[in-house]
């Protein structure tokens, strides 16, 4: 069994066919049961009694579809609330991650007041998330142990919540007025809410803030704090006008999430859809047994009875999942989805923000896909024009590149290299210089100019060690001024005795 906050998966061996706990069999047995007496009653007088009921089955077939489709229907609403209800924690989680990454990376810092700012900043946005939490299960307060560490330091505003009703409300109690006199006072207006509350109070110990006035908002009243942050900044010139946008757009967007759960929480099924939905369905059932019982007789029963199961229980399926923000298994793990996002603002404000100078001229960042030997670093002493001539050499000449170079390991050189000691080849020793696309490498490049109608186009390779901008050597066409040519230690495929040791 694995556990996220106050929300329970159940994870056993067992097929979900045989698994009882998260299913609404707990809710619809008694249902169930009674339809099963009453399909027995059904039978019993049908066997034991004159009356033969051998009814066509057309009021089933026309009752099953009405039934059908209103089930449908049913089911389809409730998910659509559930799936909202993800989407839009979602979006929420999205604006969260968007504002600690403005906050933390954007927002300059010169002193040690700046980044308590932008902790405390980030601390309120963890808050936001816990205290929405709570909000939409209509638990209002600031003292729970997942948020009271991060608003402990704020004033209170009591902002009027929207899950709420407002007629229940006599009027605010005084100061000298004790606690319990307002909750009597408010009993005799609503009973329902009064146990609701002096529930809770046996439980905390502890006043909460609608007890007083009324439910409060304590999202809303985070954004408030939120927003004369993002102002403060802006007074102080600690953010561009890009980043200052883009965090004012992320405040208007949490509270746009925040309406749109009130929504889901402040908008139930139509009440005479719902009972409309339930009498039919009952009359359904409460039918089947006179058409099936000719046919069927004994096992009508058992018939009726799975038939009542199916029906009854899509029916509790849409009311368990139509509000998808309290802690049953069929609701959203919201605890889980909570300290997701702490766990990730607080890996995130662990470390100082990157510096761009600290991972992109890394020693292990090879950023040319042409040249995967050459890191960052290395580029970063030759020009810029050295690095574009670089990047412009596609993949096809990289391989015509390394099919000369293997062919040019093959000749004969004046002097030992790696044992080798034979003579050296017609035209003097092979130099990078002489060696061009579509020639012959053991006759001269003055020769096969002369022969060849066609000129040999040079071979574009890269210096072995250039200082940015400086040297004679040129990306693209290698002059014979290049004294200090190392293809092997740039490319790390080739043998440095291919083209003869210019040192």
């Amino acid at each position: 069994m694995r556990k996220y906050g106050t929300t329970v998966y159940v994870t056993r061996k067992w097929p979900l066919m045989l698994r009882l706990k998260g299913t609404v069999i707990l809710q619809i047995w008694w249902q169930i049961l009674l339809v099963g007496i009453y399909s027995v009653g059904v039978y019993m007088i049908s066997r034991y009694t004159g009356w033969k009921m051998a009814y066509s089955l057309n009021l089933v077939t026309v009752l099953g579809m009405v039934v059908s489709l209103l089930l449908v229907f049913r089911t389809n609403t409730a998910y659509d609330r559930y799936w909202e209800g993800r989407r839009l924690w979602s979006q929420m989680t999205l604006c969260i991650r968007n504002l600690t990454r403005g906050i933390w990376v954007c927002v300059a810092e010169t002193e040690t007041r700046d980044l308590l700012e932008k902790k405390s900043a980030i601390n309120l946005l963890v808050a936001f998330a816990f205290s929405t939490k709570h909000y939409l299960r209509e638990e209002y307060g600031y003292n729970y142990d997942d948020m009271v560490d991060l608003l402990s330091h704020i004033p209170k505003y009591s902002i009027p919540s929207s899950t709420e009703p407002m007629d229940w409300r006599l009027d605010v109690p005084s100061q000298d007025q004790p606690h319990t006199s307002a909750i009597s006072s408010q009993s005799q207006c609503n009973p329902r809410q009064s146990t609701s509350r002096s529930r809770r109070l046996s439980k905390s110990e502890q006043a909460l803030a609608f007890d007083f006035l009324t439910p409060t908002n304590i999202p809303v009243e985070l954004s408030y704090y939120l927003g004369s942050y993002i102002k403060s900044c802006s007074n102080k010139n600690k953010v561009d006008a890009a980043t200052l946008t883009m965090m004012n757009n992320q405040v208007v967007s949490l509270i746009d999430c925040l309406t749109g759960f009130e929504r889901i929480l402040r908008t139930p099924i139509p009440l005479a859809y719902s009972i409309h939905l339930h009498h039919a369905t009952w009359i359904y059932l409460l039918a089947l047994p006179f058409q099936l019982v000719a046919n069927m007789q004994e096992l009508m029963i058992p018939a009726v009875m799975l038939a009542a199961f199916t029906l009854l229980g899509i029916l509790g399926i849409g009311y368990e999942i139509e509000n998808p923000f309290n802690d049953d298994y069929n609701d959203l793990p919201l605890d889980d989805f909570c300290k997701v996002i702490q766990a990730e603002v607080d890996s995130m404000v662990a470390t100082r923000a990157p510096v761009p100078s600290e991972w992109v001229f890394s020693e292990d960042n090879y950023p040319l896909s042409n040249y995967p030997d050459m890191s960052a670093k290395e580029l970063s002493q030759m020009s810029l024009e050295q690095v574009h001539a670089l990047m412009a050499v596609d993949h096809s000449d990289q391989h015509q590149l390394h099919h000369q170079a293997n062919k040019a390991s093959n000749l004969q050189y004046s002097r030992s290299v790696s044992g080798n000691a034979r003579s050296t080849p017609p035209g003097g020793p092979l130099s990078p210089t002489s060696v061009t696309f579509g020639a012959d490498p053991r006759v001269p490049a003055q020769q096969q100019q002369q022969q060849s109608p066609m000129p040999a186009r040079p071979l574009q390779m890269h210096p072995a060690h250039s200082s940015s901008g400086s040297g004679k050597t040129k990306i693209g066409s290698i002059s014979s001024s290049s004294t200090n040519f190392s293809y092997q230690e740039k490319r790390g495929k080739l043998d440095r005795a291919a083209f003869g040791d210019s040192e």
